[in-house]
């Protein structure tokens, strides 16, 4: 979290107007994609694939004599990178790149813009905090909203284990098709 507002606010100050010192909605935005590649790069994409990981081998449970690969989500991210090479843990980071900006650039826009509606249509110079958490939550719902479709596709590709030789394009192609044929489109 502190890494999306710290890159949201430093990307909004090179967005920002440079006489005035405002940002336009399209600076927001273009903001929030920025800080949503920025986690995405930083933090997420590591953290989903081991999280992935871990939560995948849950299902093979079901036999009491089947150990789980993974301890804890320490032993997975070194087990990944120790079998699988480094980079594993950045499988799908496109897609979550995406998912990420998308998800942020929507988020801050609407949360930003739902601000200034409200502020100007009640005369107020600053919103009482309830109004604060109700738009962040609105907005807070939105992103996912504009991405459900990209997260789904991310997450099936990352759940998989590395294939020797196979692209991220022809993953995605592979993933993508699967889930239409197998599942339809509402998958």
């Amino acid at each position: 979290m502190a890494i999306r507002f710290s890159s949201f606010e430093y990307y909004k100050t090179l967005l920002a107007n440079k006489e005035t010192g405002v940002v336009p909605t399209s600076g927001v935005f273009l903001a929030g994609l920025g800080a949503g590649i920025t986690e995405a790069v930083a933090v997420v994409t590591p953290m989903d694939v081991v999280k992935i990981r871990l939560q995948a081998q849950r299902h093979s449970t079901v036999d009491p004599m089947d150990v789980p690969k993974y301890r804890n989500a320490l032993h997975a991210a070194f087990t990944i990178v120790k079998e699988e090479g480094p980079m594993t843990l950045y499988k799908g980071v496109a897609l979550t790149a995406l998912r990420q900006a998308t998800n942020q650039a929507v988020n801050f826009t609407f949360y930003q813009e739902f601000k200034r509606i409200a502020r100007q249509m009640q005369g107020l110079d600053e919103l009482p905090s309830y109004q604060h958490l109700i738009l962040g939550g609105v907005s807070g719902a939105m992103g996912p909203l504009s991405n459900a479709p990209i997260d789904t596709i991310k997450t099936r590709i990352q759940k998989a284990t590395t294939v020797a030789g196979e692209s991220g394009w022809t993953r995605f192609v592979t993933v993508t098709r699967d889930i239409a044929q197998k599942e339809g489109y509402k998958a």
